[in-house]
């Protein structure tokens, strides 16, 4: 019997990567989607290096030299599958702020053929999320990063296929219920046979 955890050509790997500028919900709304479709969650910024983790606690922006060994961490994550995993799939997030970045992502869908990089978009004006930046406590991520990440920001274009957006400018759990609905869509519409959503108690 064909083991049930592996991707094969048939039962591809989905890797859903929830993106956009800091404050926008990713990690509140990947974690509910990963939650309720049982499908195992990575915070992108555990990848980050000391060296970025300092400069975002001094509210420095990143550059593209600070980014590549992150990017490059995520994307030779996607195929790395251990045995404790819950899913198949995966679920990370990441801000890909830029063309380039999610191209770096990709190339692990590129290089195998059981492996879809997917993008989750989330849309929201720079002034609102300026705002939860002040609102919320405790976050190395503030204000000013906000504003520095949309003055380098390339919204996803019309020929990326592999991206998909959700209106994040409204209530929390409207985004979420979204996010939820066009990740399951995607599972389905592939054919994907282990899609499960959790049952509310």
């Amino acid at each position: 019997m064909a083991d049930q955890s592996k991707p094969t050509e048939h039962r591809p790997r989905y890797v859903f990567f929830f993106t956009g500028p800091t404050a926008c919900g990713k990690s509140t709304i990947a974690k509910y989607v990963a939650d309720n479709l049982n499908i195992t969650f990575l915070e992108g910024d555990d990848f980050h290096p000391q060296a970025n983790i300092d400069k975002m606690h001094r509210g420095e922006p990143l550059n593209d030299a600070d980014r590549q060994g992150w990017l490059a961490a995520l994307r030779d994550h996607e195929e790395y599958h251990p045995a404790h995993e819950k899913s198949l799939h995966l679920v990370i997030t990441c801000s890909a702020l830029k063309r380039q970045y999610r191209d770096i992502l990709r190339e692990g869908s590129a290089q195998r053929q059981n492996l879809r990089v997917r993008f989750v978009y989330l849309d929201a004006p720079e002034e609102v999320l300026k705002q939860r930046a002040r609102d919320r406590k405790g976050h190395f991520a503030g204000e000013n990063l906000v504003h520095s990440q949309f003055a380098v920001l390339e919204l996803p274009g019309p020929d990326e296929k592999d991206v998909v957006m959700v209106n994040v400018d409204r209530p929390i759990e409207e985004g979420e219920k979204d996010a939820m609905e066009k990740v399951k869509g995607m599972l389905m519409g592939s054919g994907n046979p282990d899609v499960h959503v959790r049952r509310a108690s």
